[in-house]
């Protein structure tokens, strides 16, 4: 799963080493702008038949590609 969102995250923005750095922080190093972030929702929603309400997550949820995976893992589980 984690391998998919860094995926959708490098097709969605010009930053291509998140193979190499899977903890760094996506919003401090403006890694995810506004754009970018709103698209990402929607190719989750889409990749993993899932449902996110961005007003229902926490910033800290889209820090990370692991913090990303588990929340989606958590919509999955519902």
């Amino acid at each position: 799963m984690e391998e998919k969102i860094i995926e959708i995250i490098e097709d969605l923005t010009d930053y291509k080493e998140l193979n190499n750095n899977k903890d760094i922080d996506l919003l401090e190093n403006e890694i995810l702008d506004s754009l970018a972030f709103i698209e990402l929702i929607e190719k989750l929603n889409n990749e993993f038949n899932i449902e996110v309400q961005p007003t229902q997550v926490t910033p800290n949820t889209w820090r990370s590609v692991k913090n990303i995976a588990e929340y989606v893992k958590r919509l999955q589980s519902l």
